[in-house]
């Protein structure tokens, strides 16, 4: 999502947006058919229902970039738009495959619509669903991608940065070692003098508005969904409870 950002920061390039998903579905959709798998059962399941899930990273770097506080009103509204349009190009990709193609072998347009997720989708994708079937019965997921975005050195998943800065201690050779490390979009803003209040923390963010982030996200995933909920240190019991019941 860091990538869809104009140059200018005023918003994202959503024809972009929407070229990407279309062309994730295509990619993992064929990767299914190249794909050797380790058993007949796993190919037998794998392509009864033709599950792919295309997933998101970078979600803080984009919200920064964007100048738009993580968990602010602004921002859920902002991940109502974005996720509602992955959502419904990954769907009309789905249905043009399917058109193409073939639905996947198990589709059954009147129990499919019936599912509580196919409810949620507008009248106009599932009038399409109708007419030509969908190639995946499952497509959108949000993978943690916590080793990946550290390799590609943007934030994680849908989560808010760790912190800006923080010291990160590891074993090497049986040996506790420790190394600051410095988040690289902030490094990037203080380097160029940028202003550094949209840097804020996984531990800066209310459980409240890291579940309103969820919340907001998940109506528009069909499969499952990875976030992590900071609680402060003092957190009481009863804290942690009210947060995992919210």
């Amino acid at each position: 999502l860091n990538n869809m950002v104009l140059e200018d920061g005023s918003d994202l390039d959503w024809k972009r947006l929407a070229r990407t998903v279309r062309t994730g579905i295509r990619f993992l959709d064929n990767v299914l058919t190249v794909n050797t798998f380790p058993t007949d059962e796993c190919k037998t399941v794998a392509e009864r229902s033709r599950r792919v899930g295309l997933g998101v990273t970078g979600l803080h770097y984009m919200l920064i970039r964007l100048g738009i506080s993580y968990g602010s009103e602004k921002c859920l509204e902002f991940l109502e738009r974005l996720f509602s349009t992955m959502r419904d190009e990954a769907y009309k990709q789905s249905i043009y495959l399917a058109r193409d193609k073939a639905p996947f072998p198990e589709f059954d347009y009147k129990k499919y619509l019936n599912e509580e997720f196919a409810k949620t989708l507008p009248a106009r994708i599932r009038m399409l669903i109708k007419k030509h079937g969908v190639r995946n019965a499952v497509m959108l997921t949000i993978p943690p991608c916590g080793t990946t975005s550290m390799l590609f050195g943007l934030s994680s998943g849908i989560e808010p940065i760790f912190s800006a800065m923080y010291n990160r201690r590891y074993r090497q050779a049986n040996v506790w070692k420790e190394s600051l490390v410095v988040d690289p979009l902030f490094q990037e803003y203080f380097e160029t003098g940028k202003d550094l209040s949209p840097f804020v923390g996984a531990y800066d963010v209310a459980p409240e508005d890291h579940i309103k982030v969820q919340a907001t996200i998940q109506k528009y995933i069909d499969s499952c969904i990875s976030k992590t909920i900071n609680l402060p240190a003092e957190a009481t019991p009863e804290q942690f409870s009210q947060a995992a019941l919210d």
